[in-house]
């Protein structure tokens, strides 16, 4: 169990000047703690002082969040990493801490692993510090034997843990900005586009839009967060064919503005719990489905007014996600310490 006082100091660790959607989860849970009154700074990494004037993002700005580049090692406090900075736990100067592993994506987690694992075998200093103990790859075998917490985000992350007899002290998953909770109905702003993040879908997505000219398709890339709303308020349908690493969030931010779901079934995609759709918005990715998924999309422009109340009680279940997260973050960092 997480000891936790009035005296304790959360640290959330946190790539500097880089914005996803992990590091806009740690800053929302950097913001609900100190909501609950718990003292709590970000500790970002990787930070370059020479490029940068500020390790804080512009896009976490808003959130209002000390950072510090110290920590406390101590027993009373707490640190909180990304599944991505795993390799971290093992630092001497967190050696005291508790930690926490807050498993955001597990695809993620594969890919930094891989990473590691290039740069211990191109780097032989490194290599030998690893097996003189000093450094360990963050493997899964590696993991369970630290003293460690773990934190699911997904169902798919949930699944993931289970399957590897890893427990964990609960689940919390990030919600959509501000901008995209108004709860209010967009349908009279709809217009026969259909939208997709262009960074997250290639190969599949190009061959069934090079199949459909007569469709209006509108690709985001290098968007605001506003233009990414102004996008979705004016398209019928989006779709989305990506990997998704973990719970993804513009297909709740296209769910949110009104927008018909077409998805795909890997990763967090595959469990219901995280994509909550019905099965005739949902493909695998495979050339037989391509007609399939082209019938669907023509379907959700033609017939938009009805399709779309398919989505309404996702829609109501993602208006509860800030509430929830903040009560979630209240039940399991709770002061349990005098």
């Amino acid at each position: 169990m997480i000891k936790i006082s009035n005296n304790s100091i959360f640290y959330i660790v946190c790539p500097a000047n880089y914005a996803s959607g992990g590091p806009e989860d740690l800053h929302q849970m950097a913001l609900a703690l100190m909501q609950s009154g718990k003292k709590v700074f970000m500790h970002y990494l990787n930070y370059d002082a020479e490029k940068n004037s500020s390790p804080i993002h512009k896009e976490y700005e808003h959130y209002q969040i000390p950072y510090t580049f110290s920590i406390e090692n101590s027993r009373q406090n707490i640190m909180i990493f990304p599944e991505t900075f795993s390799i971290f736990i093992w630092e001497k100067k967190y050696s005291k801490i508790q930690k926490i592993i807050w498993w955001l994506s597990v695809s993620n987690f594969f890919t930094s692993l891989k990473a590691w694992e290039e740069n211990f075998k191109e780097n032989p200093p490194k290599l030998k510090h690893r097996l003189l103990g000093r450094i360990k790859l963050p493997t899964i075998k590696n993991i369970k034997k630290a003293k460690i917490h773990h934190l699911a985000h997904s169902y798919f992350s949930v699944d993931f843990l289970q399957k590897n007899k890893i427990e964990t002290i609960g689940k919390i998953s990030g919600y959509m900005e501000d901008m995209f909770l108004t709860g209010k109905s967009y349908v009279s702003q709809k217009k026969d586009i259909v939208t997709y993040n262009a960074v997250k879908n290639k190969d599949f997505l190009d061959k069934i839009r090079n199949l459909t000219p007569e469709i209006n398709w509108l690709p985001m890339i290098n968007m605001t967060l506003d233009e990414v709303a102004d996008c979705m308020i004016s398209a019928k349908v989006y779709v989305d064919f990506g990997h998704h690493p973990g719970r993804e969030k513009m297909p709740r931010e296209a769910c949110l503005l009104d927008c018909c779901l077409i998805i795909g079934k890997e990763g967090s995609a595959f469990f219901k719990q995280d994509v909550p759709i019905k099965d005739e918005y949902h493909f695998d990715k495979t050339e037989e489905n391509i007609p399939l998924i082209i019938e669907k999309i023509k379907d959700c422009i033609a017939n938009y007014d009805s399709k779309i109340k398919d989505f309404a009680d996702y829609k109501h279940d993602l208006l509860q996600e800030k509430i929830i997260f903040q009560k979630k973050t209240n039940e399991i960092f709770a002061i349990n310490e005098i």
